[in-house]
Parts: C-alpha cells; sequence; structure tokens
C-alpha cells in the first residue's frame, strides 16, 4: 500500500465535470454579488437573500481553493495546482468588496429574528464588532487586489523554498522534512548530524525567508493598525472572540511554571550526560533507549484500540479516516513538511497530512489530526459560515486526542516503558509551554523591530535565541540552541492570520482540564462534544463555561501546569528507580 490520500471525493482532476460546474457556479456568483449589493435593504427577504449569497460565496470558494491546496501541499511543484490557485484568490480578489459590502451592511443594520439569522446570531454580532475596524469599499478592494503578489506570494515563496530544501546527510541526499524526522532516531550521533545538517539547509534559504517574514509581519501590522487595532495582536483576539483578560491569565501562569519546566530540563540533561542542560538535537531524546517503532497498519490499530475506549464516535470516524483513505503519510520530495487536517465539510469528511516516520510521537500526531478531523465532524452540520473555529479552540480536540494516547500507551506498558512514554509526553509539553512561548515572545519581538527597519536572517537569528534563553534558561545549552527556528514554523508566514502561537499551549492547557474532567466521569465527554459543537457559535470563554470552566482566571491555568508538574515528579522517579535496580 502507498498510503496516500484520495481527493476523488473532492474531484477526480480539474477535468472533472464536477469540477468544472463549481467553478462556472463560482465565475457567476460575481454578477449575484454585484446585483446584489446594488438593492441590498433591511427587508427580510434582503437580509437573507446577503446571507445565502455568502454563504455560497464561502462554501464553493473553499471547495475550489482548498482542492489545489491540498494537491500542493503533497507536489509543490504541481504547476497546475498553483495556476489554479492564483485563479481563485484572483476571483476571490475580484469579489472582496462585494463581501466587505454585504458584511459591512448587515453589521450596521438592525436584524430581525427569523430562522435563519438566529442560527447566525453569533455570526451576525461578529460582524457587528468587525465593523467597527472596517475600511471603506475602496480600500478593501485595493487590498484584496494587492493579496495575491504580496501575503501570498510570500507565503508561497515559503511553501517553494522549504519544501524543496534538500542536503547530504548520514551519507545520502534527504529533504529537509527527512532530516527533520531524525531528530526522533535513538542514536545521538544520529540526531546530532541530522541537526547540523538541518541548520545547513537553513542557510541556503534563510536570506530570502528573511524578506518574507520582514514583508509579510510588517504588511499584518500595518493593515491591523489601518483598521484601528493596537496591533496584530488585539486584531488575532478579537476576530477569535477571546479575550485579553484569558490570554493575561494564561501567559503569567506560564511564566509562574517557565522555572519549573527549565529545572526539569536541567535535570533530564544530567541523566543524559549533558552538564551544561539540553543541546537542542536531543531535546525529543529519551531516558532509555526508546524501543516503539509502529508501521502505518499498526500506528492505526492503536488509535482505533484507544479511541474505542472513550466513544464509538471518536472510533467510527478514525475508522471511516483510515478506510477511506483520508491520510497522506509518507514524505517525499516537494511534499509540504509537517503535519494539518483541513475539514472538508461539504462532502462530511476531512484530509489529514502527516510525514510519517514510525515512532510513538508519529502515532500521536496522526491521533492529532484526527482529532482536527472530530472537531470537524462535530461542527460539519452547522451552516457553511458557522463552520470557522476560532485559533485558540482550534488545538483542543487534537491535543484531547492526544491524551487519550499517552493515558493509553502508559496504562498498557511497564515500568521501564512508562518511563519513555512520560519521558515522550513531556518533551512534548516542554515544546507546547516553554518553546510556545519562546515563538509567541519572538513573534512580538519581530513586531516591535520590523517597524524601526528591515530584520535580516542574522538579526532574526538573534531575536529567536534570546527568545529561546528567556523560555528555557538553564534547560537549554546556550551553545546547541536552534537560531532558524523562525524558519522551522510556517505559523509566522500565514497571510492573514498573525500570532498562531499561544493557541497551541491554550489547547494543550485546556484540553488537560477538559480531560481531567473525563477522567472523574466518562459521561463528560457528551458536555465535551457539545463544547466542541459550540465552539464556532460562541466566544472562547462561553466555549469553556459549557464545561463549567472560567478561562480569565489564572486557577484553571495553574491546576493543568500543576498536573504537568507531578507527571515530572513521577518520571524522575521512575528513573532514579531504574537507574538503582
Amino acid at each position: 500500500m502507498n498510503h496516500q490520500w484520495s481527493l476523488d471525493a473532492l474531484y477526480t482532476s480539474y477535468q472533472d465535470k464536477k469540477y468544472q460546474k463549481d467553478l462556472s457556479i463560482y465565475q457567476n456568483l460575481y454578477q449575484d454579488l454585484n446585483l446584489y449589493v446594488h438593492e441590498m435593504n433591511e427587508s427580510i427577504e434582503s437580509i437573507e437573500r446577503g446571507l445565502s449569497l455568502l454563504e455560497k460565496e464561502y462554501d464553493y470558494g473553499y471547495r475550489l481553493k482548498m482542492y489545489s491546496t491540498l494537491i500542493q501541499a503533497m507536489d509543490s511543484q504541481n504547476h497546475e495546482a498553483l495556476l489554479q490557485l492564483q485563479n481563485i484568490s484572483q476571483l476571490q480578489a475580484q469579489r472582496a468588496s462585494f463581501i466587505a459590502m454585504i458584511e459591512k451592511h448587515l453589521g450596521t443594520i438592525n436584524i430581525p429574528k427569523t430562522k435563519l439569522t438566529l442560527e447566525y446570531q453569533y455570526y451576525l454580532q461578529s460582524l457587528h464588532h468587525k465593523e467597527q475596524y472596517s475600511l471603506n469599499p475602496n480600500e478593501e478592494n485595493i487590498l484584496s487586489q494587492l493579496y495575491p503578489t504580496s501575503l501570498k506570494a510570500f507565503n508561497d515563496m515559503y511553501y517553494h523554498l522549504t519544501s524543496n530544501a534538500h542536503h547530504e546527510c548520514l551519507g545520502e541526499d534527504m529533504t529537509l522534512t527527512q532530516i527533520k524526522n531524525l531528530c526522533h532516531d535513538t542514536s545521538k550521533k544520529v540526531r546530532k548530524e541530522a541537526f547540523l545538517k538541518e541548520m545547513e539547509c537553513y542557510k541556503d534559504i534563510a536570506e530570502p525567508l528573511a524578506f518574507s517574514i520582514n514583508n509579510i509581519k510588517k504588511q499584518q501590522l500595518t493593515i491591523a493598525k489601518m483598521r484601528g487595532y493596537r496591533n496584530p495582536l488585539d486584531k488575532m483576539l478579537k476576530e477569535s472572540g477571546m479575550s485579553q483578560k484569558t490570554l493575561d491569565a494564561m501567559i503569567s501562569s506560564v511564566e509562574k511554571y517557565l522555572p519549573i519546566f527549565q529545572e526539569y530540563l536541567y535535570t533530564k540533561a544530567q541523566k543524559l550526560d549533558h552538564s551544561n542542560g539540553m543541546p537542542w538535537y536531543d531535546i525529543y531524546a529519551t531516558i532509555g533507549e526508546c524501543h516503539y517503532e509502529f508501521s502505518i497498519e499498526q500506528c492505526e490499530e492503536k488509535i482505533l484500540e484507544a479511541f474505542r475506549q472513550v466513544d464509538d464516535s471518536l472510533y467510527s470516524l478514525a475508522h471511516r479516516a483510515f478506510n477511506e483513505k483520508w491520510i497522506d503519510y509518507p514524505s517525499r520530495f516537494g511534499k509540504q513538511s509537517g503535519a494539518f487536517c483541513e475539514n472538508l465539510a461539504f462532502i462530511k469528511e476531512s484530509r489529514l497530512m502527516t510525514n510519517y516516520n514510525k515512532t510513538l510521537s508519529d502515532v500521536v500526531t496522526v491521533a492529532h489530526e484526527l482529532g482536527h478531523a472530530y472537531h470537524g465532524y462535530m461542527i460539519e452540520n452547522h451552516r457553511p459560515l458557522n463552520r470557522e473555529y476560532s485559533m485558540p479552540l482550534a488545538e483542543n480536540a487534537s491535543m484531547f486526542n492526544e491524551n487519550i494516547m499517552y493515558h493509553s500507551f502508559f496504562k498498557e506498558a511497564d515500568a521501564y516503558n512508562q518511563m519513555i512514554i512520560l519521558d515522550i509526553q513531556l518533551s512534548a509539553l516542554c515544546q507546547v509551554v516553554c518553546d510556545i512561548y519562546a515563538r509567541y515572545t519572538f513573534e512580538k519581538s519581530v513586531f516591535e523591530n520590523v517597524e524601526k527597519g528591515f530584520l535580516f536572517a542574522g538579526d532574526l537569528n538573534q531575536l529567536m535565541i534570546k527568545a529561546l534563553k528567556k523560555a528555557f534558561g538553564k534547560g537549554m545549552d546556550e551553545k546547541w540552541l536552534h537560531p532558524y527556528r523562525w524558519i522551522t514554523k510556517i505559523h509566522y508566514y500565514i497571510p492573514d492570520i498573525a500570532y498562531y502561537n499561544f493557541p497551541y499551549t491554550f489547547g494543550a492547557l485546556f484540553s488537560r482540564g477538559l480531560y481531567a474532567l473525563y477522567e472523574k466521569d466518562h459521561h463528560f465527554f457528551k458536555n465535551y462534544q457539545k463544547l466542541l459543537n459550540a465552539s464556532t457559535t460562541h466566544s472562547v470563554e462561553d466555549t469553556a463555561k459549557v464545561a463549567g470552566i472560567d478561562l480569565t482566571k489564572e486557577d484553571f491555568w495553574i491546576e493543568s501546569l500543576e498536573s504537568i508538574h507531578q507527571q515530572m515528579k513521577d518520571f524522575l522517579n521512575l528513573v532514579n528507580n531504574y537507574e538503582n535496580i
């Protein structure tokens, strides 16, 4: 088996009659939008007609764009996919002013209560708040026309350069993704060489990507201020339906626990015979040899076994994903690095991409992406404009699945392997707490400095090193930090979104709290489903209230962080016991 996904449920090719029909519908939608904006009024019929057109624009634009996006993720050299993406982007740009006018209209008038408008109550409220930060139609049109050749172009350049980067490693030519995957190798020698070769890959593409990140961040900053936001972070929070108070409570709680994480990493580094903290190439290293290795078939079996113990709906969704080829597993030249999931509600499916490398972490990654698919399943029957969950809530279901998998592995393991499993889980948690804090701090510093002048690759490296030192402290060896983390993560290059970093910490800590409630009472899973269902039609804080959680107080975050602290103690006790045998 080649273990590659099938996109046939979307379209079989660009010549597929279904693709051509949908493209024609989308192209003709321009005239309908043009006509509507000249006739729209405050009548119920007009309001519902406007919502219907917005639904159609979102639905068809998304399905057409996503087909090419998924193809390009697998093959960055696919010229036809690139051309089709550019075509769809141009079509979207042409009608952006119409969309802005309709949204502005719906955001400024009194909306009567009908079945449709009640379903869109949160969406319409969001439009009302968004209206405070809108530009005039001509300005919106200019921004949309520039988008394909500015923000999107720099994003495309990132994908192209990182997807095609390669270097000699271990005596053979490897892609950047293949080299990065070696960070989980059982051999310290291999991990160290892979780290050094990874750095060489980045050197070759660092300067052009410095231009990319400078221009993306400068434009995000300019647009945010043009719209009246204080800064891109303020824009992200308001668009996400999350309060600054919640972010402050989480960040301040994390900062209180950073010394505990740093001490843990320093102690673990000593156990691995490092006297000055952990070198980056050993950040995923386990104490003791990890014997876990899973074929793709074994990975799927483990996930199904774990999910079956939690809920039939979770098990059934994973079973569908495996049987219907929703997942693209193997690494190959031209394939995008990392992993992601795209929810395709219009066909009631999802597509998941990984770069599978047989490790326990890879199994957890597949389960993580299936969490996104499950989240999509919980909202797939929402109306089209109610299917977008905010970034802070985007990682909740995926992290919940991680908890399921680690718990399942731990429960079945002997003492030695329990030590290994805790080690792997804690390594991941150090990433979503310490590394994410560094990435958040780095992005803040980029926005602060990019106004003053251009940041060359060396400048960006220095800002990243400073952020890593603040986050990891004595836990990491300063001689072996990773200055190119600003290239490693695609999140910095997403055109429309800034600060796609702290949502991972949010998801990790929020999901731990939810999983703790589930462990106390398995009936809680029904509330969990309700929470996921509410995530696209409620604010972040109101979504959490479904589970009885107040996110604006430090108490909840501290409780989750303390549970990690306890796991650190348990792990070190296991290590000490093992060493004394």
